[in-house]
């Protein structure tokens, strides 16, 4: 008898000692947007457009000046059943933050992750109180629905112009936007408001 407790006892410490399997470690990845994504628009790249001119449909002159431009992180995460680690992704975001120097208004510029699943990088812009937003791979894409091509505006010549609507749909509210000038004219109908781009 004693030797049966002996055993159990021996057994019980065995597997009590037993380690613990070893935990792999969770997995951080950081996706960093492209030299190729931040080209996508002026603003990232060119330092010509730290300060932005507009000119009215009254003549009046708006300019913002750039203050800042901010980095952040678009957080995905894979759950996989059965996996004993979880698995982290970081989408780069970017935003340029611009200041009212002269004149009434604002504007701001992001590139920013939209959603969970696949890349879906977003260029999206304020204007005053009116938010517009584009997918990156729509930006010069000739085939897009609201590729314009070139056009006149007040004299000056655009190529390869595309259309924004408020809030993707609204059109109370619109820009023009192509690669080069990144928004050079907005449009609020409400207020019968246009501003042009006067950047040289």
């Amino acid at each position: 008898m004693k030797q049966k407790l002996l055993l159990l006892y021996i057994a019980c410490y065995f597997f009590a000692c037993k380690p613990e399997p070893e935990r792999i470690p969770n997995q951080h990845n950081y996706i960093y947007l492209t030299a190729e994504q931040l080209a996508k628009t002026p603003y990232f790249t060119n330092p010509a457009f730290d300060t932005l001119t507009f000119v009215s449909n009254q003549n009046d002159t708006v300019v913002f000046a750039k203050t800042r431009v901010d980095s952040g992180w678009f957080r995905e995460i894979d759950f996989n059943p059965g996996v004993e680690f979880t698995s982290y992704r970081y989408y780069q975001q970017i935003s340029a933050n611009y200041q009212t120097i002269k004149g009434e208004g604002s504007f701001g510029v992001k590139i920013v992750k939209k959603r969970q699943g696949g890349g879906f990088e977003v260029f999206e812009y304020l204007f005053n109180d009116f938010k517009f937003y584009d997918g990156l791979n729509t930006l010069n894409d000739k085939s897009y629905s609201r590729y314009l091509g070139e056009i006149n505006l007040r004299n000056k010549k655009f190529t390869n112009t595309m259309y924004s609507l408020h809030n993707y749909e609204d059109s109370t509210a619109f820009c023009y936007i192509n690669l080069e000038k990144g928004v050079f004219y907005f449009n609020d109908r409400n207020k019968n408001n246009t501003l042009l781009l006067i950047n040289e």
